[in-house]
């Protein structure tokens, strides 16, 4: 009976792209009556591939846990055999580098200020009063009533460009994208402004008025 460990940490995927842990482990295996060279390294090549599969779908978030995962998985692999080798047991302790570790810590901190940011524009759109009180809280200062005015201001100019200018702009850019030279892709999206402009002053024409070019309304 042989006990191999991990001569220094080896990196093992997590479910975080670019986030690896850090694993160290110990093997307790039996070699095969036919002896091999260079078996251990075998073996530890082979545990930490099969490791690599169990930890690929781990979050690093929670290290412990993932750490549990892998050693319930791996630990008491039931005799596993191969051609040169029995695996009796593994171990493994599973850690972050400090890279990895402040990576981890700045795509959590973007998450979670993306979702604030959301909210806030969610509050903004319906509720500008949420804002101004966030406002308040955070600087304990009463705005005054031109700042509320400004942000009321600037919840109707949101609302309106992403009801109608933001999307009139993919288009746009859409129509022009379909064309080579530069001067054909401003003529297309010219021509889509101008008809867009011809659309809605059909629509909004009374009935009894006639159009700008003569056409009955």
């Amino acid at each position: 009976m042989d006990t191999t460990g991990c001569p220094r940490p080896c990196q093992l995927p997590s479910a975080e792209e670019g986030v690896p842990f850090e694993a160290t482990f110990t093997l307790v295996w039996r070699p095969a009556l036919r002896g091999r060279a260079n078996l251990a390294d075998q073996v530890r090549s082979d545990v930490r591939a099969a490791a690599a599969e169990v930890t690929a779908g781990l979050r690093p978030d929670d290290l412990f846990g993932a750490e549990d995962t892998l050693n319930a998985v791996l630990g008491t692999p039931d005799g596993r055999r191969t051609p040169h080798y029995r695996l009796l047991s593994s171990k493994f302790v599973l850690r972050l580098s400090p890279t990895a570790q402040e990576t981890l810590a700045a795509r959590r901190a973007d998450t979670e200020r993306i979702r604030r940011l959301e909210f806030l524009k969610t509050a903004l759109y319906d509720h500008p009063d949420l804002v101004v009180l966030d406002r308040i809280e955070r600087t304990s200062v009463l705005p005054d009533d031109a700042q509320v005015a400004g942000l009321q201001r600037l919840s109707r100019a949101m609302r309106s460009c992403d009801a109608w200018w933001y999307p009139l702009l993919e288009q746009w850019e859409a129509v022009g994208a379909g064309f080579k030279d530069l001067e054909t892709q401003h003529a297309a999206m010219q021509l889509l402004l101008r008809q867009s402009v011809e659309a809605l002053m059909a629509a909004t024409t009374p009935p009894d008025r006639t159009a700008p070019d003569g056409r009955a309304g």
